[in-house]
């Protein structure tokens, strides 16, 4: 196969590849999401600090706290490698180590969210019933497992990426994984796919229920009726929204740009798959921005606590907040 076409042999598709969006463009929006998740998932960080885990609830949004810190956590690290700030050798240890690190807190950021969603749904659909599941222990558990399901699966990718890197190669992480990483790597993503589809049609259906349960509920108290469920409305589109315009591209651009990389293809179409892939990371990463705007419209006691430095009396806080989400969905 002529080498300008060849993906795998020999291939520097690279060469098609815009140096300024690569090196320039994209690590600046990076710093843009780093700073802005850094302050604000810190500021959530605080607030949830005023608040106990006194419902499952709570327990769920403080995980996706600890997920997007970590998310962020990694981001200074893509920065320097894609602009080539750092030594070559950076690039290694993105590839083994901080990139596995940021898809692993993105999907159980994913996971917790679909967890809130059913956590929501038996709360305000189905009151007084599955008390069990909605324990505090239970959900800590269930956090517990959580993580150690998508740690366990996230190992190996650090392991069989095992190959010594070079200059050439460092900045091509699937060329530094074993053949059994590379297998690996293929059903890492078929996995997380399937979790991401899940999770979506959950909280499809879940919102939608309690959405059917508000506006068939208070009939009798229409005014007050009225301004529950056009608050629902709003706190479900905003999260769906969020959802959808920071995950949905990157799960369609990734199946067929992970075929293209496996595939022997022209270099042009996998360039092409490589920016698609990029700009979609991007958003996966400003995520992180967006999911405090979606705890301050869950829970307006988050507001109090930052406007009044309430440090003495965290528990109405939390009576405050749950009353809200019993209403605001």
């Amino acid at each position: 196969m002529n080498k300008s076409t060849d993906v795998h042999n020999g291939t520097n598709c690279k060469d098609l590849q815009n140096p300024t969006v690569a090196r320039e463009v994209l690590p600046v929006l990076y710093f843009f999401v780093f700073v802005g998740g850094l302050l604000l998932n810190a500021l959530a960080a605080w607030i949830f600090c005023h608040i106990p885990s006194h419902s499952s609830f709570v327990v769920y949004l403080k995980n996706i706290v600890t997920t997007d810190l970590i998310m962020v956590m990694t981001v200074p690290f893509k920065i320097l490698s894609d602009s080539h700030l750092g030594p070559w050798q950076l690039q290694a240890i993105v590839c083994r180590y901080t990139l596995v690190i940021f898809y692993n807190s993105m999907y159980l950021s994913i996971i917790f969210l679909g967890l809130i969603s059913f956590d929501r749904y038996l709360k305000i659909v189905r009151p007084m019933r599955n008390l069990t599941v909605q324990k505090v222990t239970f959900a800590k558990f269930v956090s517990v497992g959580c993580w150690l399901f998508m740690i366990a699966f996230a190992l190996p990718n650090v392991l069989l990426t095992n190959k010594t890197p070079t200059k050439d190669t460092a900045t091509q992480c699937y060329r530094l994984k074993s053949e059994l990483g590379k297998a690996w790597h293929h059903f890492i993503i078929l996995k997380c796919h399937v979790i991401f589809w899940i999770t979506f049609v959950l909280l499809i259906i879940c919102y939608s229920a309690i959405l059917k349960k508000l506006y068939w509920s208070d009939r009798n108290l229409q005014k007050e009726s009225n301004y529950v469920k056009k608050r629902a409305n709003r706190n479900i589109f905003s999260i769906m929204v969020v959802f959808v315009v920071c995950f949905v591209p990157y799960q369609i651009i990734r199946l067929p740009y992970d075929q293209g990389r496996k595939n022997k293809i022209n270099c042009t179409t996998f360039s092409g798959l490589h920016y698609a892939k990029e700009a979609s990371q991007l958003l996966c990463a400003f995520n992180v921005c967006l999911d405090p705007v979606i705890y301050f419209l869950l829970c307006k006691s988050f507001l109090k606590v930052l406007l009044r430095k309430n440090r003495k009396k965290p528990q109405n806080d939390f009576i405050q907040c749950e009353k809200q989400n019993s209403t605001n969905y």
